[in-house]
């Protein structure tokens, strides 16, 4: 079983602002995937971390990024039937949007998409964020949070900007920033780690002893 960390950049359309989160959209647009594959049963260990593959849409074009990227997936999924895929909020949008332009571009049948995209086992780390939300307690109830608190929770160095300010900086060209935002985002493993000891110091006390079997 490896571990798929993956995270993708959509266009936000000025004459439609649905077009960013719907792939459907006559201006929706994939313009950037970032991904980082490892092998083993276990997540990277910190000093395992490799910087991701980024695939960008200026570079060639939105069909040939998701060519690529649905190229990578179908031969990881010959070697790993087990592949786990993480991400902050992938199992509703990065996948769905994914899904959808694949689908859009005409390159696999939905069924073979499906298969690919879904059928993996699945660790969103969105999902997870109630465990340290202060708006559980408020409001009585799971209550997610975003990335940049999640990280800010767990003293991770928190980006800049948002994902809105890369169509802007799509727009105007300014590549350099859309990759700096890119970079400083993409810190799943690190993020599912702090995760991982967060769970099993509230659910053991025993932190140290976790965290000295995952060095």
């Amino acid at each position: 079983m490896g571990h798929l960390f993956l995270d993708i950049e959509t266009y936000l359309s000025p004459l439609d602002p649905e077009s960013s989160l719907n792939p459907y959209k006559k201006d929706s647009k994939v313009i950037v995937i970032a991904y980082s594959y490892y092998k083993g049963f276990a997540p990277p260990k910190k000093d395992e971390i490799k910087p991701p593959v980024f695939l960008k849409e200026w570079e060639s074009s939105e069909k040939e990024i998701l060519r690529s990227f649905l190229s990578f997936l179908q031969n990881a999924n010959k070697s790993d039937k087990y592949i786990r895929i993480c991400g902050f909020n992938v199992l509703k949008f990065d996948l769905p949007y994914l899904f959808g332009r694949m689908k859009f571009h005409g390159l696999a049948d939905e069924n073979e998409l499906h298969d690919l995209l879904f059928l993996p086992f699945g660790t969103d780390l969105m999902q997870l964020s109630p465990i340290i939300s202060q708006k559980t307690l408020q409001h009585s109830q799971l209550w997610g949070i975003s990335h940049k608190d999640a990280c800010s929770f767990f003293s991770l160095a928190v980006k800049e900007g948002t994902g809105a300010d890369c169509s802007s900086f799509y727009d105007k060209k300014e590549y350099g920033k859309i990759m700096k935002y890119c970079a400083e985002e993409f810190n799943f493993e690190q993020l599912l780690e702090a995760f991982y000891l967060h769970i099993v110091e509230k659910g053991t006390g025993k932190e140290a002893e976790a965290r000295q079997r995952n060095e």
